[in-house]
């Protein structure tokens, strides 16, 4: 009957605990999550622009401005 009463007793008691204060680790994890989340849109757009560029190059090669007539 001991072990339950130990259990019990927290939840009956009307005093609440105090919790520990992780606003710090939130922040630092909010932090390097938000910088990974930048970083992956920064880099999909480069690699759409580079592709645009290289598909605006390799048009541009292909063309023949020597009209020859």
């Amino acid at each position: 009957m001991r072990h339950i009463d130990a259990i019990l007793a927290p939840m009956n008691s009307n005093h609440p605990k105090e919790v520990e204060n992780y606003t710090a680790a939130f922040l630092a994890s909010f932090g390097v999550l938000v910088f990974m989340a930048l970083f992956a849109i920064w880099a999909i757009w480069g690699l759409i622009m580079a592709g645009i560029v290289s598909w605006i190059a390799d048009r541009l090669m292909t063309i023949d401005f020597r009209k020859s007539s």
